[in-house]
């Protein structure tokens, strides 16, 4: 008798459904929704070195759907490109410190400009870390911040974090993408000259 091969859904199913054995969590259609959610992008190559994290990660006072969403975005992050995972650093810190610089200026009073006025006259290139001479923001960050506008970060960093990062991310992936391509065409340059030079002569 032929043995059928599981499909990779069955092996997702089966997967989901060990999860929630080892965690003794209850079967319920929308539990099970949840645990399979978590982890929807991880390869079922990935599953035992999954099941290894589980248990060899000393995690006290987490429930198990906090562990099993913890390991679920290591592995969501080694996934990640260079670019990607760049941008989403970049995003992440941008968040943060948009997000202080808005509180900070709605605290002032003052009667003669808004606080949208005080944030956009903020000099983002002359920030800087306390008893660091670097600037905080380098040439990347300049160059999202010019295409989101400062109005636009004061408008939705304090509105939804989701929305906000969702969209930096994609320009700071645009912006990433093109730094690379003018660093690879500078680095060109000079090999594309000789070659023409060569050509010329010959």
């Amino acid at each position: 008798m032929q043995r059928l091969t599981p499909t990779e859904e069955q092996i997702r199913s089966q997967f989901v459904t060990s999860l929630m054995e080892y965690f003794k969590i209850e079967e319920d259609i929308n539990l099970r929704a949840h645990v399979a959610d978590m982890v929807r992008t991880i390869h079922p190559s990935s599953y035992r070195e999954f099941f290894r994290r589980l248990s060899s990660r000393a995690m006290p006072y987490k429930s198990g759907f906090e562990k099993i969403a913890l390991i679920a975005s290591e592995f969501e992050t080694e996934a990640l490109t260079p670019i990607e995972r760049e941008a989403q650093e970049r995003a992440g810190a941008l968040y943060t410190l948009m997000y202080d610089l808005r509180r900070d200026v709605a605290l002032i009073r003052d009667s003669e400009k808004s606080a949208l006025e005080r944030f956009e006259q903020i000099r983002f290139t002359s920030i800087k870390r306390q008893g660091d001479d670097k600037a905080l923001l380098d040439e990347t960050d300049i160059n999202v911040v010019k295409t989101l506008t400062k109005r636009w970060i004061y408008d939705y960093v304090a509105l939804d974090r989701g929305l906000f990062e969702a969209r930096v991310i994609h320009e700071y992936r645009n912006e990433i993408v093109a730094r690379e391509r003018s660093k690879n065409d500078t680095l060109a340059a000079p090999i594309k000259a000789k070659l023409l030079r060569s050509a010329k002569r010959s």
